[in-house]
């Protein structure tokens, strides 16, 4: 909780409108101008939501163990659940 200085008012910390995406969660991207943004994606980091530290998955169901931008990236909350409505 925060308190406001002025007044003495406390306010609580602003949360998720959602509840947080499970690590392991799959969603497969194909929207978007950047070609190598398309494919499957899993979440791999959870800690920085709305933010989620993400992998690419391969074609076979594994994820890659590449470093590389076209294999790790941070995607926001919203885009996930754009590419989970659009799987649906």
């Amino acid at each position: 909780m925060t308190v406001d200085k002025f007044n003495g008012n406390t306010s609580a910390k602003a949360e998720c409108k959602y509840p947080v995406l499970p690590n392991g969660q799959k969603f497969f991207v194909d929207f978007g101008s950047q070609q190598a943004l398309h494919g499957t994606w899993q979440i791999i980091d959870n800690e920085e939501a709305p933010f989620y530290f993400c992998g690419r998955v391969f074609d076979n169901g594994t994820l890659s163990k590449r470093k590389s931008a076209d294999h790790r990236r941070k995607f926001f909350e919203a885009e996930i659940y754009l590419a989970l409505k659009k799987e649906m």
